[in-house]
């Protein structure tokens, strides 16, 4: 049985369609990639199963609940995001920033997480003079301290390197083998997604 499904939906943004009639369905305990070409809806559909963009038309249930139904608050408690970009303008460090607005029980995690990203030797540098794909680790580093049950990615391998990608890769399979739900935006090719279990390339048709 599907964990999240997703009925028909669309979504409109600026007075434009970005995604018409999509259907799909997620699996519990898996790593799902939905992938398509750019343009095709996708940072707009994990938007919406994030509870942050609304959907014009369709449903997205979690568990059999309509996700409309579902306050923030469970819904933060719930998943986890992990957007495909984020900007620093404050000069805090990096292990200031994943630290922020995170319990006891995550901070514990803190140093774990560092050493797994490889993300130690600059964990007090100031995020501000990150690379693009340090700066993203960050954003991956914060989503991944947290225990909960889904995890949404937004292309999390794009400005990584060889070795960030397999480590990355390897952490999202640690989650998948605790029974965690993954779903990964992909602009990548199929033959690169042998790490996923479910592969659903319908966002463009």
């Amino acid at each position: 049985m599907a964990l999240i499904n997703i009925e028909n939906v669309s979504i409109i943004r600026g007075g434009k369609s970005v995604l018409t009639d999509f259907s799909a369905a997620i699996e519990p305990g898996k790593i799902t990639a939905i992938i398509g070409p750019n343009g095709s809806g996708k940072s707009s559909l994990l938007g919406a199963l994030a509870g942050d963009l609304p959907i014009s038309s369709g449903r997205i249930a979690i568990d059999g609940r309509d996700l409309k139904e579902i306050s923030v608050i469970e819904q933060s408690q719930l998943r986890s995001v992990v957007l495909q970009s984020r900007n620093y303008w404050l000069s805090y460090t990096t292990r200031e920033l994943i630290e922020m607005g995170q319990g006891r029980d995550e901070r514990k995690r803190v140093d774990s997480i560092l050493q797994k990203l490889d993300m130690k030797r600059f964990e007090n540098q100031s995020v501000t003079t990150l690379s693009g794909g340090e700066a993203q680790r960050i954003e991956i580093a914060r989503a991944l301290i947290r225990e909960v049950d889904i995890y949404l990615f937004d292309e999390p391998l794009s400005a990584q390197d060889v070795q960030s990608k397999a480590r990355i890769i390897a952490l999202l399979k640690e989650l998948r083998d605790k029974g965690k739900t993954v779903l990964v935006i992909a602009h990548i090719d199929k033959s690169s997604l042998a790490w996923c279990d479910q592969i659903i390339d319908t966002l463009a048709q």
